[in-house]
């Protein structure tokens, strides 16, 4: 089989101004055909492309953390080398390659056939490395633009009181505006305006203001106004306080005895405040992704298999993927892009179904079973403790003298507890281990349904595989995080054939080959 790489390097370059794709390939060159079967989609006939790529990609992608069913999601990363032994790609140390566009793309160019071309990843490059001989990429995938703040609007302390929202120097001036998905508990929002005691509980519109609290007291809710403005100007009666939903703004009718905090609902319903639909708010505004940009099919997968609410109140600084992050474990799932840079969220669940590829001898060129990096190393665990109703502000002490036994047993715990056990498990494994999960879950039932799901999972025994197999173009294209992938061998008792899911992987193109980290 004849096949060539293709590389399309979006730069800046400052000489146009603007950016430019710069279009290189492995062998002796390349130029499009006329006839659209003959030249990779979207790209116009007779484009050539140079002779440069020395290593087409060498790119690494994670669902978690290598071994892991769980926790923090991994951005991949990888390096296009680029042949400069004549100097002519010296007007790199001009360019601007920094989160711009890499599409790396594979041909089929065997004799008598049509040609298909196959794009294997759509990323993001760090700046080029440049030497005498060589320019190399750095690649990211999409979900570096995650690595950023979730919000960047800031307080600037230009209150002129008893007028303003924005507070003063000598309070919240330069602390993030607070933002809210779905429903949350005993938050402690700034008071934006000390006079008139106002706070903020997100920075745009929420729902409700289902409840506001002082030393742990509820307070009697008043009217809502429809803008901000309106709210400054009422009159609230003491004891109670008024809303101004539009825009994230409550404002007590007196002076507080001590803490403030509040239970707020964002999002018009129940199901707008899935995992699913938070972490597409998510992508989709602080990341600045299209909607485009996000599988559909994902997001109503996720939804069927977890519908339950959730909520996360972000007060202080944090990152766009330490909030994905969050909401995701919270039904178990992972996050990130695949290799066409679409955004893509699944539930980590045994793997059934058709499998995408399967892997027999013929293609496996290595196999070995890896310990896993969950709790008890790979160990089927006998109990699960699933962590929900996450308390934002705990309290122990300084309550109101009418809040009641039960209400401060609940104010001094972060988070609301579910178990599930099956302790037939101990008679095999006597190491089996105790799995505990926090999640943003808000409901004590969708909290013990995940719970059981998380026990059943995770109480039988779960092999990690790395395996290293020659590739096709077919299987390129088919290969992807979450994909089901079948795996037949004479050993560790695959010979009749098993489905697992791939957790992760690094595409080898120079060698035509791929390593996956298996689980099932």
């Amino acid at each position: 089989m004849a096949r060539i790489y293709l590389a399309h390097v979006t730069v800046y370059d400052p000489s146009v101004p603007g950016e430019v794709v710069k279009r290189y390939c492995t062998g002796r060159g390349f130029v499009t055909g006329t006839n659209a079967s003959y030249r990779p989609s979207g790209v116009a006939a007779h484009i050539a492309y140079t002779p440069r790529v020395k290593q087409p990609a060498s790119m690494r992608r994670d669902v978690f953390f290598r071994g892991a069913t769980g926790g923090g999601s991994q951005v991949g990363y990888g390096e296009l080398v680029l042949v400069n032994a004549d100097g002519g790609l010296d007007d790199y140390l001009d360019y601007g390659l920094d989160g711009r566009q890499i599409e790396i793309i594979v041909g089929d160019m065997s004799p008598f056939r049509v040609p298909t071309f196959t794009t294997v990843m759509k990323g993001t490059m760090e700046q080029a490395r440049i030497s005498r001989d060589v320019v190399s990429i750095k690649l990211r995938d999409k979900q570096a633009v995650f690595a950023a703040p979730v919000q960047t609007a800031k307080y600037g302390g230009t209150n002129s009181l008893p007028s303003g929202l924005d507070g003063v120097a000598g309070d919240i001036k330069g602390n993030p505006k607070p933002r809210c998905y779905g429903t949350v508990f005993n938050i402690q929002p700034p008071c934006v305006n000390t006079s008139k005691l106002t706070y903020q509980v997100n920075d745009g519109t929420v729902n409700d203001i289902t409840a506001v609290y002082d030393k742990g007291a509820a307070i009697t809710k008043g009217s809502d106004y429809a803008t901000s403005t309106l709210l400054q100007a009422a009159t609230v009666t003491a004891g109670t306080y008024a809303t101004c939903f539009a825009e994230g703004y409550f404002r007590l009718g007196s002076s507080p005895a001590g803490v403030v905090t509040a239970d707020v609902q964002q999002g018009a319903n129940a199901a707008a405040r899935t995992a699913a639909q938070i972490l597409k708010a998510l992508a989709t505004g602080p990341a600045g992704l299209s909607a485009g940009d996000v599988s559909s099919a994902d997001v109503t997968a996720l939804d069927t298999a977890n519908s339950a609410e959730c909520g996360i109140w972000i007060g202080q600084e944090a990152d766009i993927s330490e909030c994905m992050d969050a909401i995701a474990n919270s039904v178990g799932a992972w996050w990130g892009f695949d290799r066409l840079g679409a955004l893509r969220m699944q539930q980590v669940a045994v793997p059934s179904g058709t499998a995408a590829v399967s892997l027999t001898e013929a293609e496996i060129i290595n196999i070995d079973r890896i310990e896993s990096q969950d709790t008890g190393n790979g160990l089927p665990a006998y109990r699960v403790k699933l962590n929900y109703k996450h308390f934002y502000t705990a309290q122990t002490s300084d309550l109101a003298g009418g809040v009641t036994n039960a209400r401060r047993a609940e104010l001094a715990r972060s988070y609301r507890e579910v178990i599930d056990t099956d302790s037939s498990v101990q008679t095999t494994h006597l190491l089996a281990p105790e799995m505990q999960f926090n999640t943003l879950l808000i409901d004590a039932s969708a909290a013990q349904t995940e719970c059981t799901r998380r026990l059943t999972l995770y109480k039988t025994r779960r092999d990690r595989f790395e395996v290293r197999a020659a590739i096709t173009v077919s299987m390129a294209a088919a290969l992807d995080l979450g994909a089901v992938v079948q795996v037949t061998h004479r050993r560790f008792g695959l010979s009749g054939g098993k489905l697992f899911r791939v957790l992760g992987m690094q595409h080898n193109l120079q060698n035509n080959r791929v390593d996956l980290t298996l689980w099932g």
